[in-house]
């Protein structure tokens, strides 16, 4: 049977051929091309395979290849759907270029409407004109499938067109190339491509296109890993590829779409031209995966390194895959670390000071590994990393890695969530810190010799200021009543009795209510972590197994109920002797330093299905965030215990040193001077408002010291050791700076006088 041969609707037809390495199933390693026929070609065998046939040929893609448009040669047998023939079978375009499958053994099928729904058996490849040729002919079983098909069944390199139909071929032998672009014989390049022991290479083919791939899959061709795998330079006579897969589309119908979009940057695009491998750009940056060009495929591409190829203005490439950075900070340290999932995507752009310049933006997930974060800084990551930025052909950089960090200090480490920042100049830190309903802004700068953090007030500071000064002045007001109601009291004697069994008699007060608020902290973090807890299995549907709050909440409390209980037997000691007063001692300072619990753990969460409930097959472990922040000992009571674990070891056993009551109340500043104070409560809030900055610390990478320092007026002042992210201490070590403020004044002068007179 010969048919009539028409062209294909103005579609210049051109072979285009795509190798892709071993093919493999998403699943099963290596297949032949049609093992099941309704899972690999129900076009083709449409009595086996009813109503499952998509072709995806439509005349508007170009793959619309028709019953007369195919002219069989030799031995044609008709069958129900079309024919079989042993000859040739060729294609014939409008440009009079005919393509020919050579030493063919073919099952040519149609649909109903005449269109190719499937080519099967084996035929010669025919070479592509204008890109490259074979140097023999090549023998290869053959397939023809939508892209659509190909995508979903097979777990090829790269993503074909769903609505354009693709003849696929496995090579079971090597293939030896001659690449080109023209007919200029010495234009051509050698290109030898073995096939993997066991299995074979695949080309597919659109030829309406036309576009060519070849994909290689390493190890897998049974290449010598010591072999030269390089594409030579001009005097190469041969070359052996082994690792590197590409192509080229005439059409740019390879798509390259960014698995990690970066806003306004990496976006999708049309390409001309893939590139498999590993690339360097501007020796920053190095990516593994396939790289997308939209500029036409060229003989002279270098393989190993396809960044080294001329690009001009508007040029796009793309890659996605595993990244690696490596950058030199000036101020800091040279470093770098490896996106685990990423996208990179070069635009070439006119600079009116160096011509055209090339930039590569990045976006990605970091390796979980931070093997290489730089460790002497008191800064950690808390969990997963995004890396973002650029890197430009100039060598500068801008690279953001954000996330949540804990920020590492004397009081504790503080949770904050935000980002870091490398430059060739600096690495920097910025985010927010919440405490509380606070958020306070948090900075820092990062050389090699220190870490300078600084902490900025949140915008609601000023709230609760009146609250707090005027607190501290009532206390002061407080404290001068009782010694005046003390000295009325004992009528004639007005003496102040400060031995071990009157300081014995005053801490359990001091004790219940720091028991009272390990009590309260308990209930808020069990209210906080259940609400969490709730709100996670609400968000997704699960019901509640089992949990750890509890466990976890007894534990970050333990230490402070340890305290108390050493804390209360030593106030319960008989024996008044010189171990005794050490260990009560001991005790007083163990209990003061820890006067608060500010805490951040992770509860982990067994959940269940709602339906199933809590089975084997049914549950699953997340993990939430809870913070616990309560105050245990007031500022005030904390300085009541170390003041008397100062005053311990002067206290004589059985009569004590007596001070007159009246002495103390002649020392003290009168209820009418602490009034006063309390009418510039407002003159202080101002000046506290306006005059704090902010605080900070510094931390010396090699003594490992830090020191705090406040900002008052611009002008920073070195102080004490205190959480840079606590309003209540931040207005502490503030206030003496600040004249209005200072309502303790006469009170330290007291407690200093009370103590020289023991002495």
């Amino acid at each position: 049977m010969k048919t009539k041969l028409k062209p294909l609707y103005k579609i210049v037809l051109v072979f285009s051929l795509t190798a892709l390495a071993v093919s493999c199933g998403k699943e099963n390693g290596i297949e032949p091309i049609a093992s099941n026929p309704c899972e690999e070609n129900p076009c083709g065998n449409p009595n086996e395979c009813p109503d499952q046939c998509d072709n995806g040929n439509t005349d508007d893609t170009g793959s619309g290849i028709t019953e007369d448009d195919l002219e069989p040669k030799g031995n044609i047998t008709e069958t129900e759907n079309g024919y079989l023939v042993e000859g040739s079978l060729t294609i014939k375009t409008d440009s009079e270029e005919s393509i020919v499958f050579a030493e063919a053994d073919l099952d040519v099928q149609f649909d109903d409407n005449g269109n190719l729904a499937s080519i099967s058996g084996t035929t010669e490849i025919p070479a592509p004109s204008n890109y490259f040729e074979f140097e023999t002919p090549v023998q290869a079983d053959i397939g023809f499938f939508t892209g659509k098909f190909l995508n979903e069944n097979r777990d090829f390199e790269i993503k074909l067109v769903d609505e354009r139909s693709y003849f696929v071929f496995a090579v079971s032998a090597g293939l030896e190339l001659k690449l080109g672009v023209n007919d200029d014989p010495d234009a051509h390049k050698p290109l030898s491509i073995e096939a993997p022991v066991g299995g074979h290479i695949t080309f597919i083919a659109d030829y309406t296109d036309p576009m060519f791939f070849f994909s290689l899959g390493g190890d897998a061709l049974g290449g010598d890993s010591n072999s030269d795998n390089s594409n030579g330079d001009s005097s190469s006579s041969h070359n052996k590829l082994a690792s590197v897969s590409f192509g080229g589309s005439f059409g740019s119908n390879f798509v390259y779409e960014p698995t990690n979009p970066v806003q306004g940057n990496v976006v999708s695009f049309q390409a001309n031209q893939v590139t498999g491998g590993t690339v360097s750009f501007f020796k920053l940056l190095e990516a593994s995966g396939m790289y997308y060009q939209n500029r036409g495929f060229s003989a002279d591409l270098d393989f190993n390194e396809p960044m080294e190829s001329d690009f001009g203005v508007n040029y796009r490439a793309g890659i996605n895959g595993q990244l690696d950075l490596s950058m030199e900070i000036t101020s800091f340290i040279s470093f770098g670390f490896p996106i685990g999932s990423g996208s990179a995507a070069v635009v070439a752009e006119a600079s009116t000071n160096d011509g055209v310049t090339a930039k590569a933006f990045i976006n990605g997930l970091v390796d979980p590994d931070l093997s290489w974060w730089p460790d002497f800084i008191p800064l950690m990551p808390d969990g997963d990393l995004n890396a973002y930025g650029f890197v430009e052909q100039t060598g500068n950089f801008d690279i953001g890695l954000s996330g949540s960090f804990e920020i590492q200090m004397p009081t504790g480490d503080q949770g904050m969530e935000g980002s870091v920042r490398a430059t060739p100049e600096a690495f920097t830190m910025q985010g927010e810190v919440y405490s509380g309903d606070d958020v306070w802004g948090a900075s820092a700068v990062y050389t090699t010799n220190e870490t300078k953090c600084i902490a900025t007030k949140p915008d609601n500071f000023s709230d609760g200021i009146s609250e707090t000064v005027t607190s501290q002045i009532d206390a002061a007001i407080e404290t001068t009543q009782n010694a005046i109601q003390e000295l009325e009291d004992a009528e004639a004697q007005y003496e102040l009795e400060l031995s071990l069994r009157g300081l014995r008699a005053a801490l359990p007060g001091i004790i219940d209510q720091a028991n009272a608020a390990i009590d309260d902290a308990v209930d808020a973090g069990t209210t906080t972590g259940r609400n969490t807890i709730n709100s996670y299995l609400s968000d997704n549907n699960r019901i509640l197994c089992s949990d750890n709050l509890s466990g976890q909440i007894d534990a970050i409390v333990r230490g402070h109920r340890n305290a108390l209980t050493r804390l209360r037997n030593a106030v319960n000691e008989s024996n008044d002797n010189t171990t005794t007063r050490t260990e009560l001692e001991a005790a007083l300072r163990d209990l003061a330093s820890l006067d608060r619990i500010n805490r951040t753990f992770s509860v982990t969460i067994i959940h269940g299905h709602p339906t199933f409930g809590c089975g084997d097959l049914w549950t699953l472990t997340a993990s939430r965030s809870v913070t616990i922040n309560e105050t245990v000992l007031t500022s005030s009571q904390k300085a009541q215990l170390l003041e008397a674990a100062d005053n311990v070891k002067y206290i004589e056993e059985a009569d004590g040193i007596r001070i007159d009551a009246k002495d103390i109340v002649d020392q003290l500043p009168t209820v009418e001077e602490l009034e006063g104070l309390k009418d510039n409560v407002e003159a202080c809030v101002q000046e506290l408002t306006n005059g704090i900055g902010g605080a900070g610390f510094v931390y010396n990478h090699d003594t490992k010291e830090f020191s705090h320092f406040i900002i008052i007026n611009g002008e920073e002042k070195e102080v004490g050791s205190f959480n840079i992210f606590d309003k209540n201490e931040l207005i502490e070590v503030s206030r003496p700076e600040i004249g209005d403020c200072n309502a303790n004044g006469a009170l330290n002068k007291l407690m200093e006088d009370a103590k020289a007179g023991t002495k």
